[in-house]
C-alpha cells in the first residue's frame, strides 16, 4: 500500500497490536496495553479489543482529526480563526499544502490496515462462537467500507488493499476505479448486514447495526449515481466515473431502514424539541460515536471548541449569513418572497423563522445560559482578537448543561441518522421519475417543523430536495460533499462569506455603548473555487512513495 512501507506492516503484523479497554473502547479509548498476536487470537476478549480499536478509525466531527469540521470549507460557515482552513477558502490548496486535510489519507489507511489484519486472522480466535466470530467480521467489515468511502469521496479512485501485506509482498500499488471500489463497498455491506444484529443492548449501544449497513450503502450510492460521477462531466474517466444507474438500489436501502421498526422520527413542536434531537440517544439516530464523562476531556466532544466564548468556549464555527437568509418563514416562504412577513429591522429580523433556525444557530439576542451579545462595542462574542465571528454561532450539537473543559458531556456525534435516509429516497426517486414519492418523503420532514407541503415539480422540485438537505442536514458534513456531487460548487464555494455586524450609535453615528443597536452585512472572507477542487489531490508524500496517478490540475 502506498501509505504503508515494510516496516509498518511488520511491527503491526508481527510484533504488537495495541488495543483500548472497558466500554468506551467501543469508539475511542487510548492503548494501555500491548499484547502478542499469538495471545490475541486466542483470547475472545483481546479480540474483541482488537475490533474496539479500528472503531476509532472513522474519526469525529473534524476534518483529518482537528478541530475543524466541513461546514468551514463550504458556504454554511467560516472558522473565526485561521486553523490552517483559509487556504482552502482562497482556492489555494495544492499536492504539498493540504492544511486540515493532509493526514485524512494516511489515517484512514492506518485502520484500513488494522481491519485487513483483523479479518485476515479472525477465523483463527480460540474459544469464541461461530456467531461471535461473524459479528465481529461484520462490524469490522462495515467500518472499512466506510472509510474507504470517506477516501472516495474526497479523492475519487484509491488503492484498495484488502489483504494484509506479508515479508516477500509487492508493496507498489495503483489506484482502482471509482466504480470497482463502489461495487466492492456495497458488496461488503450487503454481506455485512447480514452478519451485525439489527440492535445491540443499551451497553453495547454505538456498534455497527444493520441499519448502519444500510443507510451507509444509501449514501454511497447517493454519491455514485450523482453527476459527478457522470462520464459525460469532468474529470472523467475511471478513477471518476461511475457508468451504472443504481438510483433504485439507493432507495432500495433507504427505505429498507425507514421501515425498520426501531427507527423513528423524533416529534416535534418547539425549537427546543428538535435540539433534543442532537443532544440526547434517540431512535432517529442510526450510527453514532458515543461519549460520556468518563472517556476525558480530550475526547474532542464538539461542545468546547464551539461553544460561546463567554462561556470559555472558542467560538470555532461560525454560522454565515449565506446559510441565515436560507432559512424560510414559518409560513414556509423564503425570505425575499411576497407574503412572507420577512420585517429586517434590527428588532425582528429574526422573528418567525423555521424553528430549525433557533435549534440550529445562536445570534445577536439569543440565549445561551444568558443573552449573547455580537455587538460593537463591546459583545464578548465580537471583542477579542484575534476573532472575526460574523455574527453567528453555532447551538445545534450543543449541550448548555456541559461544564465546558471539565467535562465531555454525554451527547454522541451522529455519522447517520434517518431524516437523512428521508432525504436519500426523496432525491432517488426524483431521479427514478417518481415525483409524488419525492414531495411526500421531502414533505414529512418539512412537515415534522411545522412547514407546508413543497407542490413543485421537474427542476425546481430538485432545487427543493436540494434545500431541503441544506437546511435539515446543515452542519453534519453533508454540505461539503453534496455542492460536489451535484456539480454547483463553482456557484456556492465561489460566493464571498457574508457576516453581520452589530453596532450600537449613538445619534451621530459613532460607536457608543449606550447608544441604539443597528446592522450592516459585510464580507468577512473572499472566497475561490476552482473546478480542480471537485476532488482533493493524493497527497505529495503519498505519490513520492508509489508514484500514484494524480488528480487533475494538481
Amino acid at each position: 500500500m502506498n501509505n504503508l512501507n515494510k516496516t509498518l506492516l511488520v511491527i503491526s503484523a508481527l510484533l504488537v497490536l495495541i488495543f483500548t479497554g472497558c466500554e468506551e473502547q467501543v469508539l475511542d479509548k487510548t492503548p494501555r496495553d500491548v499484547f502478542s498476536e499469538v495471545d490475541v487470537w486466542s483470547n475472545i476478549d483481546l479480540a474483541k479489543k482488537f475490533r474496539n480499536a479500528i472503531y476509532p478509525g472513522l474519526g469525529y466531527w473534524a476534518v483529518g482529526n482537528y478541530i475543524t469540521t466541513y461546514a468551514m470549507y463550504s458556504d454554511e460557515a467560516k472558522v473565526g480563526e485561521d486553523l490552517r482552513v483559509y487556504y482552502f477558502n482562497r482556492g489555494e490548496i495544492t499536492s504539498d499544502y493540504m492544511g486540515r486535510f493532509e493526514p485524512i489519507w494516511r489515517l484512514r489507511y492506518q485502520y484500513i490496515r488494522k481491519a485487513n489484519i483483523f479479518l485476515s486472522r479472525i477465523d483463527e480466535l480460540e474459544g469464541a462462537s461461530e456467531e461471535e466470530i461473524n459479528i465481529m467480521k461484520g462490524e469490522v467489515k462495515c467500518i472499512r467500507a466506510r472509510l474507504y468511502f470517506d477516501l472516495i469521496k474526497l479523492f475519487g479512485g484509491v488503492p484498495l488493499i484488502t489483504e494484509a501485506f506479508e515479508l516477500d509482498d509487492d508493496f507498489m500499488v495503483t489506484r482502482n476505479s471509482y466504480e470497482e471500489i463502489v461495487e466492492w463497498i456495497v458488496k461488503e455491506l450487503d454481506e455485512a448486514k447480514e452478519m451485525v444484529p439489527a440492535e445491540w443492548p443499551s451497553s453495547d449501544w454505538g456498534r455497527v447495526t444493520k441499519g448502519a449497513c444500510l443507510a451507509t450503502k444509501s449514501d454511497v450510492l447517493l454519491h455514485a449515481n450523482s453527476k459527478l460521477h457522470d462520464p459525460d462531466t469532468e474529470p472523467n474517466g475511471p478513477l471518476f466515473d461511475y457508468t451504472k444507474n443504481t438510483w433504485q438500489d439507493c432507495a432500495d436501502a433507504a427505505k429498507a431502514v425507514i421501515d425498520m421498526p426501531q427507527y423513528q422520527l423524533q416529534p416535534v413542536s418547539t425549537w427546543q424539541d428538535y435540539h433534543k434531537i442532537f443532544i440526547e440517544p434517540n431512535s432517529e439516530m442510526i450510527f453514532t460515536k458515543v461519549y460520556h464523562n468518563n472517556y476525558g476531556v480530550a475526547s474532542r466532544a464538539i461542545t468546547g471548541p464551539n461553544a460561546p466564548i463567554k462561556d470559555g468556549g472558542w467560538g470555532e464555527l461560525c454560522p454565515l449569513q449565506n446559510l441565515v437568509d436560507e432559512f424560510e418563514m414559518n409560513n414556509g416562504k423564503r425570505i425575499y418572497e411576497e407574503g412572507s412577513g420577512y420585517d429586517p429591522s434590527p428588532e425582528k429580523i429574526y422573528e418567525n423563522r423555521d424553528l430549525r433556525f433557533y435549534a440550529n444557530i445562536l445570534y445577536q439576542g439569543s440565549v445561551w445560559k444568558t443573552p449573547l451579545e455580537f455587538y460593537h462595542p463591546g459583545g464578548i462574542e465580537v471583542s477579542t482578537p484575534p476573532w472575526t465571528i460574523p455574527g453567528y454561532e453555532l447551538r445545534k450539537f450543543m449541550d448548555e448543561t456541559t461544564n465546558l473543559w471539565q467535562e465531555t458531556g454525554d451527547t454522541p456525534w451522529i455519522w447517520l441518522r434517518l431524516a437523512a435516509m428521508y432525504l436519500n429516497y426523496a432525491e432517488a426517486q426524483y431521479e427514478l421519475g417518481n415525483e409524488d414519492e419525492a414531495r411526500e418523503y421531502v414533505n414529512i420532514i418539512r412537515n415534522r417543523v411545522g412547514l407546508p407541503d413543497i407542490e413543485s415539480s421537474g427542476e425546481e422540485l430538485f432545487q427543493d430536495i436540494q434545500h431541503e438537505r441544506r437546511i435539515e442536514l446543515c452542519f453534519e458534513n453533508h454540505r461539503f460533499f453534496d455542492v460536489r456531487r451535484w456539480m454547483i460548487a463553482g456557484e456556492t464555494d465561489n460566493e464571498d462569506a457574508i457576516g453581520i455586524v452589530w453596532k450600537k450609535l449613538d445619534a451621530n453615528g459613532n460607536l457608543d455603548p449606550n447608544g441604539e443597536l443597528n446592522y450592516e452585512f459585510q464580507i468577512f472572507q473572499e472566497r475561490t473555487f476552482h473546478d480542480r477542487m471537485y476532488y482533493l489531490p493524493i497527497p505529495v508524500s503519498e505519490i513520492n512513495k508509489s508514484d500514484l496517478e494524480q488528480n487533475p490540475d494538481y
